[in-house]
């Protein structure tokens, strides 16, 4: 009996001792296929790494520049390499936070500039928000303060040209107010998109503002101080950033479209300073950088650089409407686009925006939205790179950072891809899902916008478009 106990106990141990080998076979053969599908040990890595390396593109940049030379050479067509490989993490992608904004712009260039009837416009705005539910959005920015214009009842800037046909013109319905109850009913969010400076396209003529405007008033005021408030540069006119006078006024228009819509949020997005030249010193608002440094002198102080001195123009504006904004409602944000490379916003002569120090404070910003609209391989500002340099900016924690995607160049020819520098755009139709996917991966980006609606109804951009919109199931 002891005998048959032994020896059963012995054929035990023997099982048991082959179960575990067997086990720590298979742990090692799974971290062997892991690791050769995977070298990084993460999913992140691998969306994004391969894409930007395949390309064999040095990251050049020229800081120095007034704005973007692109200057592409031939690339590999990268696309199928990169598709691949970025399937890998799509179920990762997939689980994110429910509330990521899925947004799209809806701007001026998508308004009939002939106006329009209260029924055109109704069943325009409609059709343009169903398509927008239809591919999954819940967010859309709409111009509605283009030109120093209102595509709403204002008491501080004339009815738009795109409302009613003609510039100071009651069209006899208010497209704002559609426009947000058209949203809500699909449960879409509304953003009230805004210009704060910008007064004309490409003209000064005294016939393009509506004579019970400001723009009009101030330029033909027999007040030379008034008359400083309107700017003529580079054949446009633009309301002065340092006037005290300017910054109430378009507080004022951000202030009674938070009191009397139910929008969800403000929005500005890359027009400030202009791009100023190498008389950046002396033109524009220089007059009146004389007088804040006379002041200074006189009281005491050491005056700013004109170049900080601007910067702080746009950051008084910048505080201003985001505390104006809350107190009306605290639920309704307010946000951003600038241009999405960095070291523009940061040049002598133009933008004067200080984006660094509006996301690591509170009381600015609600969100960041840089408008990175490049391909991984663009040979200045691939997407990747210019992705992690906002990403690596130091963020406050009630600031969110949103990605602006380059819906527009979904589709295009070889011809206009060559045109832009950018020739990856003509080679694949999944650029787009790829950059949400590395922008997800990185953990610091809580939503897309896509410039802009137009392309959702555009055929040749919709096989890029469904390869993105797929990913907001």
């Amino acid at each position: 009996m002891n005998n048959q106990k032994a020896i059963y106990i012995h054929k035990k141990s023997i099982y048991a001792t082959i179960a575990i080998l067997i086990g720590i076979t298979c742990l090692i053969y799974c971290i062997f296929v892991y690791k050769s599908l995977n070298p990084e040990g993460t999913l992140k890595t691998v969306s994004g790494e391969i894409a930007d390396n395949a390309s064999g593109i040095d990251n050049v940049t020229d800081d120095s520049a007034s704005g973007i030379t692109d200057n592409t050479g031939d690339t590999p067509d990268t696309s199928q390499i990169s598709d691949s490989i970025t399937d890998l993490s799509a179920e990762y992608t997939s689980a994110k936070e429910s509330d990521e904004l899925r947004g799209v712009w809806i701007s001026f260039f998508d308004y009939n500039i002939k106006g329009y009837t209260k029924t055109s416009f109704t069943n325009q705005i409609r059709k343009r928000f169903n398509n927008c539910v239809n591919n999954n959005f819940n967010t859309v920015f709409v111009h509605v303060r283009m030109f120093s214009d209102a595509m709403y009842n204002s008491d501080y800037f004339p009815w738009s040209q795109y409302s009613s046909g003609k510039i100071g013109k009651n069209p006899g319905f208010d497209p704002l107010a559609i426009m947000v109850e058209e949203a809500h009913k699909r449960n879409l969010k509304i953003h009230a998109w805004i210009n704060p400076y910008r007064i004309t396209k490409d003209t000064t003529r005294n016939s393009a503002l509506a004579k019970n405007s400001y723009a009009y008033k101030w330029r033909n005021s027999k007040s030379p101080s008034l008359r400083r408030n309107v700017l003529n540069y580079d054949g446009r006119l633009y309301f002065n950033p340092s006037k005290p006078a300017v910054r109430n006024l378009i507080t004022n228009g951000v202030k009674e479209i938070v009191k009397f819509y139910d929008v969800d949020g403000i929005h500005f997005d890359d027009y400030f300073y202009p791009n100023l030249g190498t008389s950046y010193k002396s033109n524009f608002d220089a007059k009146e950088y004389k007088t804040y440094v006379k002041n200074c002198k006189t009281n005491g102080n050491t005056p700013l650089s004109i170049i900080n001195w601007r910067r702080n123009n746009v950051s008084k504006l910048i505080k201003q409407v985001y505390s104006a904004v809350k107190k009306i409602n605290s639920d309704c944000i307010f946000g951003i686009s600038p241009a999405g490379r960095m070291s523009n916003l940061y040049l002598k002569n133009s933008y004067y925006c200080d984006v660094k120090k509006w996301m690591g404070q509170s009381g600015y910003i609600d969100y960041i939205c840089p408008q990175i609209y490049w391909s991984f391989n663009h040979s200045i500002c691939p997407y990747k790179k210019t992705l992690n340099e906002w990403t690596n900016v130091k963020r406050h924690k009630t600031v969110k950072l949103y990605v602006g995607l380059a819906a527009y160049r979904a589709g295009i020819s070889t011809k206009e891809a060559k045109a832009i520098g950018d020739k990856s755009w003509s080679k694949s139709n999944t650029i787009l899902k790829r950059e949400i996917t590395y922008a997800r991966n990185t953990d610091n980006v809580s939503g897309f916008i896509f410039f802009d609606y137009s392309d959702l109804e555009r055929k040749s951009a919709r096989k890029e478009i469904n390869n993105a919109v797929k990913l907001f199931n």
